[in-house]
């Protein structure tokens, strides 16, 4: 393939130690996101960055078969004049951006070169470095916006006369074609249900449980607070109540936290920072009262990731 090459040639390009050891031999180290230090939003630094971070993937391919970020990256390498990162159009690297959903796999499963490897690759932490960049200097679109406000989204769709038509719509032909010309779903693209019986409510009598019965183990605390996320609370509220009847048919009780808000993803792959913190103020302190009382946080699908 043309413009491949091996790992091992990386270093003079790189500029970095000539350690060529391969990581992931031990249990990788997670920086801090620095995104409230002015560096951060450096533009000409964030481009170099990059280009680093992407010629080292483009020298291993590991990645290739994980989110399409990486088969876009490598496909415009190939394609490139120079069959080398330093000849791709920057508006592909933009793409790659977009393509990378944070899911952090690369990360966590197939990057050899994740710190403390001296080459220091987090690509979930630079695409997000990236994402945040443009959300400061551009914002998001109202597109994006709306679709990433799930409380509201769910508090307008699950209003009890309304959701029936909400959900009426989006399974009908004619409401998809509108969906998409308006806000660019794709009409065949799964939309979850919305319920105007949420998880929360129907988990209600949860609220200030107790859990007297619990019984420790030696790596847990015997009982469970439940943070029931958007989609579980608002899309698919039977799944909280299964995790509840899981856990109460094991003797293990459960209790609903006072109140709850988005963990923030959405915003997060909008790059929108600011958000994601206003959610963490809102949840993390009702969680870590719970967390000091003796409960252990559970969740039915996972949430914000780690950054």
């Amino acid at each position: 393939m043309r413009g491949r090459r091996c790992v091992g040639h990386l270093h003079s390009a790189m500029s970095k130690p000539t350690d060529h050891r391969e990581g992931s031999l031990e249990a990788p180290t997670r920086h801090p996101v620095a995104w409230q230090a002015d560096e951060f939003y450096d533009g000409e630094a964030l481009d170099k960055e990059l280009e680093r971070v992407f010629d080292i993937c483009h020298g291993c391919r590991r990645c290739f078969n994980l989110c399409h970020a990486f088969p876009t990256l490598f496909d415009a390498v190939d394609e490139s004049p120079s069959g080398e990162v330093d000849t791709v159009p920057k508006k592909v690297f933009w793409e790659v951006v977009d393509h990378c959903y944070l899911c952090d796999m690369c990360y966590m499963t197939k990057c050899p070169y994740v710190p403390p490897h001296p080459w220091n690759v987090d690509f979930p932490h630079l695409m997000l470095r990236a994402k945040t960049k443009r959300f400061r200097d551009q914002g998001a679109s109202t597109r994006d916006r709306l679709l990433a406000a799930t409380d509201t989204l769910g508090k307008l769709a699950g209003i009890p006369v309304l959701v029936q038509a909400v959900n009426a719509t989006n399974r009908s032909k004619t409401g998809r074609y509108v969906l998409e010309k308006t806000l660019g779903v794709h009409r065949d693209a799964p939309i979850p249900r919305y319920y105007s019986n949420t998880a929360r409510k129907r988990l209600a009598r949860k609220q200030g449980a107790d859990g007297e019965q619990a019984q420790a183990t030696a790596t847990t605390r015997g009982k469970v607070v439940l943070f029931t996320t958007c989609y579980g609370n608002r899309n698919l509220p039977s799944l909280n109540e299964d995790l509840v009847a899981v856990f109460e048919h094991n003797g293990i009780p459960v209790a609903l936290a006072e109140q709850e808000v988005c963990c923030g993803m959405p915003r997060l792959e909008l790059g929108d920072l600011e958000a994601v913190a206003r959610s963490k103020d809102a949840n993390i302190p009702i969680l870590a009262s719970w967390v000091d009382r003796g409960w252990d946080i559970v969740t039915p699908i996972p949430s914000r990731r780690r950054f």
